[in-house]
């Protein structure tokens, strides 16, 4: 009887990933803030500072410069959602799942199982994908893409296709 109650015990060794998946997500926030106010400096000022950072991200003028930090933001806020969803999901799955009863608890992040934050995981990486895809898009400008800029939309193809086969697998409605 000991052992049993031991192994409900270390379900609580899971806020180890939900701090730090909280913990990530809060970075990534304050990251993605630094870089949409990169693109506004980019855009009023175009001193060597915001030129610097234009070029390191390939853009050949202070327009594109902006496109591009502001898709990459984007990426990262994407990325940061998921990983504050995953947070939340981790902590209702294994910690307290009586506060997805309560009102307060935000409709959007309601996780039922761990397929489901799969799910919203593979989702997010298909969509930071066509995100990367675009920036490439961007970057070479009017210069024609080669070959290997066919592998990002391949993949993106390959894994929407994954993901509606496990949907349509299991019969679910996402």
């Amino acid at each position: 009887m000991d052992l049993f109650w031991t192994f409900l015990s270390l379900r609580y060794v899971s806020i180890i990933a939900v701090i730090s998946s909280f913990i990530g997500a809060v970075l990534l926030f304050i990251l993605d803030a630094l870089k949409v106010a990169g693109a506004a400096g980019v855009m009023w000022f175009m001193g060597d500072p915001a030129r610097i950072m234009v070029e390191a991200h390939g853009a050949t003028s202070a327009t594109s410069g902006v496109v591009i930090l502001t898709i990459n933001a984007i990426d990262c806020f994407l990325f940061a959602l998921i990983l504050l969803i995953f947070s939340y999901g981790i902590y209702t799955l294994f910690i307290n799942s009586e506060i997805v009863l309560s009102d307060k608890y935000p409709r959007g992040m309601k996780v039922g199982s761990i397929a489901q934050l799969k799910l919203y995981l593979i989702q997010v990486v298909i969509t930071i994908l066509f995100v990367q895809f675009l920036e490439t898009v961007i970057v070479n400008g009017e210069h024609p893409l080669d070959w290997q800029a066919i592998v990002l939309p391949g993949a993106i193809l390959f894994l929407a296709g994954a993901v509606y086969l496990m949907q349509a697998g299991h019969g679910e409605n996402a």
